[in-house]
């Protein structure tokens, strides 16, 4: 038994989670990098939260993003050339199941 386990045993843990800015990899609890985001950005973002009717806070642009990229809507690092594109805004909500 590792000690990180044994020690999680003794205080008696049945479950537990990371914080929302950490996550596992390989073993390791890693801080996720947080993206800073332009006002126009964070703006953007959740109007577009919004008109897709999720329940996101302005303050969550990373959690917005990684729902967006997650669903295939924008593309990992191309935040700018969807807020650019009205094509793509368009076929946005052709993507959504």
């Amino acid at each position: 038994m590792k000690f990180g386990e044994y020690i999680l045993e003794e205080l008696k843990f049945d479950k537990w989670k990371l914080n929302k800015d950490f996550l596992f990899k390989k073993n390791k609890v890693v801080k996720i990098k947080i993206k800073k985001f332009s006002p126009t950005e964070i703006s953007f973002l959740f109007s577009l939260s919004m008109s897709f009717g999720l329940d996101f806070k302005e303050k969550d642009s990373n959690e917005i993003l990684n729902f967006f990229v997650e669903n295939k809507i924008i593309k990992p690092n191309c935040l700018e050339e969807f807020m650019l594109n009205p094509k793509k805004r368009k076929n946005a909500w052709k993507k959504i199941d």
